[in-house]
């Protein structure tokens, strides 16, 4: 087929007719309308032509492939620290502000989203609310658009762990399971809070945890049933002086690590 001929049927398509193309571009352009017709996608990849700064065949996942490889993405960068459990989809844009507080955590959020880089600090959340406040969102919405971005979460369900670090001391690999605690780019340690936990799981996994992280400038998210007042009674496990101090060492390296972020007491299910 000569250039003239491949011209006419570029100038004869919808798509490609009011292009100002070049003789060395003709054939470029007409094998991709042949292309496109005879087989548009490959592999989950649409054929697709693009004309600035220059004329060029790519190819495009569709729609269906790119939340595939989103997915692939999420499932590289975001690890679960023994547990079974994987986080509901969720975005910060879609994240619902009905009031000032939601507002303020939707901003941290990004803020931190925006700021954070392996070599610059930014202190990280404790995300307060009763059940159905959205707090298990919003750390799924971070933990996914940090792990999108490559950097590497490790998601915590707290009830799991105190299993595993009861498994691993067990097993003889209790070392090994807290320094993973210890050194992921981001720790999030989801339903924090004094429910089965021991003075010892406290004082020897926690708080060791906590300060390594505070000193090494690695950030900790956490979401919790407990304001901060709530969880210092829950924390002082058996009541009296040296557990409550013991207790306030913890409460303070939170204080240390995380914005405290209250969001609203009236339930909003649809985003938890």
């Amino acid at each position: 087929m000569t250039i003239e001929e491949m011209r006419n049927v570029v100038k004869n398509n919808k798509e490609t007719k009011d292009l100002n193309i070049l003789d060395v571009d003709v054939n470029k352009v007409y094998q991709y309308l042949i292309q496109k017709q005879e087989k548009p996608v490959v592999d989950g990849y649409e054929v697709v032509l693009r004309t600035d700064p220059y004329i060029e065949i790519v190819y495009r996942p569709t729609a269906e492939k790119a939340f595939e490889l989103k997915k692939q993405r999420i499932r590289k960068n975001l690890k679960f620290y023994d547990s079974e459990i994987y986080i509901q989809d969720a975005s910060i844009a879609e994240f619902n502000c009905f009031n000032e507080e939601r507002q303020k955590a939707q901003e941290l959020a990004s803020d931190f989203l925006a700021k954070y880089k392996k070599d610059h600090y930014e202190k990280g959340m404790l995300i307060y609310g009763r059940y159905g406040t959205g707090k298990s969102y919003l750390l799924s919405a971070i933990a996914q658009e940090l792990a999108l971005k490559n950097v590497a979460v490790l998601f915590v369900y707290v009830p799991d762990l105190i299993r595993s670090i009861r498994q691993g001391m067990n097993e003889g690999n209790l070392e090994e399971r807290i320094n993973k605690l210890k050194q992921a780019d981001i720790l999030m340690l989801d339903d924090f809070g004094g429910e089965n936990m021991s003075p010892w799981f406290r004082d020897e996994i926690i708080v060791p945890v906590l300060q390594y992280r505070l000193s090494a400038k690695l950030p900790v998210f956490m979401s919790s049933n407990f304001s901060l007042v709530q969880l210092l009674e829950a924390l002082t496990l058996t009541k009296d002086e040296t557990n409550r101090m013991k207790a306030g060492r913890l409460i303070q390296r939170i204080k240390d690590l995380m914005h405290y972020v209250k969001l609203s007491e009236e339930p909003y299910t649809s985003d938890k």
